[in-house]
């Protein structure tokens, strides 16, 4: 929520028990740029993620 973007985070992608994923549900009236702006700001969340864990 801090970068403004609010995701459902999930488990079991692979056989229902393994694997990650993350649930992102813009509408369909979303435009191209603010679906890139969605992409942008989950990268970021994920980058700023990955640094403080290693």
């Amino acid at each position: 929520m801090a970068r403004g973007l609010m995701v459902y985070p999930m488990g079991g992608t692979i056989d229902g028990r393994h694997g990650d994923h993350v649930l992102l549900a813009p509408p369909f009236i979303a435009s191209e740029n603010e679906l890139a702006d969605i992409a942008g700001r989950l990268e970021e969340a994920l980058y700023s993620a990955l640094a403080r864990s290693g």
